[in-house]
């Protein structure tokens, strides 16, 4: 078997989404979809027309990728959109010695200073009760201060809870902003309820 003969779909997915950004915001399945087909068209494309991308092929890919690792990517609340987790940041940086000879283009790891993503980080990191963190460690136990911090409800479901901390921290690990991690893990741990975990 070829290297590439040994390269499954869903990996063609989330180099794809590295590639569109997915480290650092959002990406629509659909653009997703496009450059799978650019990167692999043989794969994607229609059985009768070479020159289209098959919806249901990428569909798969997709569903896959969601399957069987489904630690590597957040998506929106309609669905359509993805980005990478801190474990699909890493899963690409691990793989692109095996990816980039059989698919090309670096991922995008860099993030221009005028990005959303940079914004939000940059609101986040102003904020006194993050300051408040760094300087006296003290972690907020009111949930209405974190909801506040995670531009959510206090009463929102774990759903929004869990999806609102991986996008922070997807865009802290992309910006490499470690203490702003380190705070994100904190908070979660402190908090398992919150996020859908267990109380220790």
């Amino acid at each position: 078997m070829t290297a590439e003969e040994g390269l499954s779909n869903w990996e063609i997915f989330v180099w794809a989404l590295s590639d569109l950004g997915g480290a650092k915001s959002m990406i629509d399945v659909e653009a997703v979809f496009v450059r799978c087909f650019e990167f692999a068209p043989r794969r994607f494309a229609w059985r009768t027309r070479a020159d289209l991308p098959d919806y249901k092929k990428c569909a798969k890919a997709l569903r896959d990728a969601e399957a069987r690792h489904p630690v590597l990517l957040i998506k929106t609340g309609d669905r359509f959109g993805r980005q990478l987790t801190v474990a699909g940041q890493q899963w690409v940086l691990t793989n692109t010695r095996r990816l980039r000879p059989l698919l090309g283009n670096t991922p995008n790891i860099s993030q221009p200073k005028q990005r959303p993503q940079s914004r939000m980080l940059a609101e986040f990191e102003r904020s006194q009760t993050f300051q408040r963190w760094k300087t006296d460690a003290l972690l907020p136990t009111d949930k209405w201060r974190v909801a506040d911090l995670l531009r959510c409800s206090p009463d929102s479901s774990q759903q929004i809870w869990v999806a609102r901390l991986e996008t922070l921290r997807s865009a802290a690990y992309a910006a490499q902003k470690a203490d702003l991690l380190e705070f994100l893990n904190s908070l979660e741990r402190s908090n398992p309820e919150w996020f859908g975990g267990a109380l220790s």
